[in-house]
């Protein structure tokens, strides 16, 4: 009976150690480039939240969430809008897993279809801890 609880014991740990994280921590440096009108890239530093449980990623657009769209063992891919005043931002974009490469594009188009803004984040990530 104890070399059976034993063996499940092992089993279930290979399992859990094998699983998903819930959530995963980012801290990540970079450069933005503002498109329109085009502007020279200027260095950021931000920090991002990869929540597989509620598929979204925070961090990376104006506040809100995006949802991830689809994950595998190297690439996190990600999309979300929201309306905002007068116009609809479009966050797209991917993390990539095994180099800590992000790309993440966002749109601002006007309610008349005219695109007035769009910004090109390129950073590298590593994981990170959450300060509190």
């Amino acid at each position: 009976m104890n070399a059976t609880a034993a063996a499940l014991l092992v089993v279930t740990g290979m399992v859990a150690q094998g699983a998903e994280p819930q959530t995963l921590t980012l801290a990540c440096q970079g450069t933005v480039t503002e498109k329109v009108p085009e502007a020279p890239p200027e260095p950021i530093s931000m920090g991002i939240i990869v929540n597989f449980t509620a598929r979204t990623v925070q961090g990376i657009s104006s506040g809100f969430p995006v949802k991830i769209t689809g994950w595998d063992d190297v690439i996190v891919e990600f999309w979300g809008s929201e309306k905002l005043s007068g116009s609809l931002a479009i966050t797209v974009g991917t993390i990539d897993r095994v180099t800590g490469d992000v790309e993440a594009k966002t749109t601002l188009t006007a309610d008349n279809g005219k695109t007035w803004g769009r910004t090109i984040c390129t950073l590298k990530c590593s994981p990170a801890q959450r300060m509190f």
